[in-house]
């Protein structure tokens, strides 16, 4: 197993995904998780969330559980980094993004198009959508269906979760009625829904890229859009560190940041290596999950938690490993 992973006494500012590595996929954060979450913000350290979920989902699982008065040490990067959001003094959302990608690049028209598309990709593979719900309760609805999947329209972002179809046996793929190939070695319907959303967003020139996303998510996200956005953004503006407690000196030495996250694999669509992508290479990065380190961006300080749990169970045990 190798020795534990050692927690960071001079950490300044954390950088984490959310789902399965704070929480359960669309599910609330553990009472304990977020009751450790706040013992650091008090402390004054920061907490940076990025992720490809909305601010809302992020609001109602996890902020909404911590102490407004500490809310102020927390900024959001959702939608893959399309908008950043922060807290004032009351622990209120601020009444603007710090900045919205999502306004400033797509026209109204535009944003309409994106939705045609949408539902032009639903039609052409017969897709059954519902809405998002805890991946349990999914697969009682649907059962093992490849063709069931969940959507959210999060505003700047667009996702497709395939839960069931990200890993075809051969008797699910002959209820598609099409030809399938193998992609790094599993026959994932993504990948075609990927390629047409393509040509579709081509044809009606729109800046909107589809991508893969977590275990089984396709992310339709504003072109040149990426955690890094979202990271390179905010370590750029003074004001908003100034703000958060923070300083160019502070976040310049790399053993003040840390990554948290659970998909580094440059392989399998992992989009948490691009928060490490746009910090100093030196600056250590956590997953969660049971990754290959052979699929992570080469020179970059990437790490796997090797203690007996994994995912936000594994954060959680990181976290209680703490010298209080």
């Amino acid at each position: 197993m190798g020795n534990r992973i050692e927690w960071n006494d001079d950490l300044k500012l954390i950088l984490s995904d959310v789902d399965e590595t704070i929480a359960d996929l669309y599910v609330d954060a553990e009472p304990e998780m977020c009751e450790k979450l706040e013992s650091l913000l008090r402390e004054g350290k920061v907490l940076f969330l990025i992720s490809g979920q909305g601010i809302k989902s992020i609001r109602r699982r996890i902020i909404n559980h911590i102490n407004p008065k500490f809310r102020r040490k927390i900024i959001v990067g959702h939608c893959s980094g399309s908008e950043v959001w922060g807290f004032d003094e009351n622990g209120n959302l601020k009444e603007r993004p710090f900045y919205s990608l999502y306004n400033s690049l797509l026209t109204e028209h535009q944003k309409h198009m994106w939705r045609k598309v949408i539902n032009q990709l639903i039609k052409e593979f017969n897709l059954e959508v519902y809405p998002t719900m805890p991946v349990s309760r999914f697969k009682e609805k649907v059962g093992d269906n490849p063709l069931a999947i969940m959507l959210e329209d999060r505003g700047p972002q667009i996702t497709f979760e395939v839960i069931n179809g990200y890993n075809l046996e051969p008797y699910q793929i002959s209820r598609l009625g099409y030809q399938m190939h193998k992609v790094n070695d599993s026959y994932d319907l993504r990948i075609f829904i990927l390629e047409r959303a393509k040509e579709l967003f081509k044809q009606n020139n729109l800046p909107i890229t589809p991508r893969l996303a977590g275990v089984f998510a396709i992310d339709f996200v504003v072109k040149g859009v990426s955690k890094s956005t979202a990271v390179k953004w905010i370590l750029n503006n003074e004001g908003v560190l100034a703000q958060l407690g923070l300083s160019k000196e502070i976040i310049s030495n790399p053993h003040n940041l840390e990554v948290w996250g659970d998909k580094f694999s440059v392989v399998k669509g992992g989009t948490d290596r691009y928060i490490s992508e746009a910090l100093p290479k030196q600056v250590r990065s956590i997953s969660f999950r049971k990754e290959n380190p052979e699929e992570f961006p080469k020179g970059y300080n990437i790490v796997v938690w090797n203690d007996k749990k994994h995912l936000h169970h594994g954060l959680l045990e990181f976290l209680r490993s703490r010298r209080s």
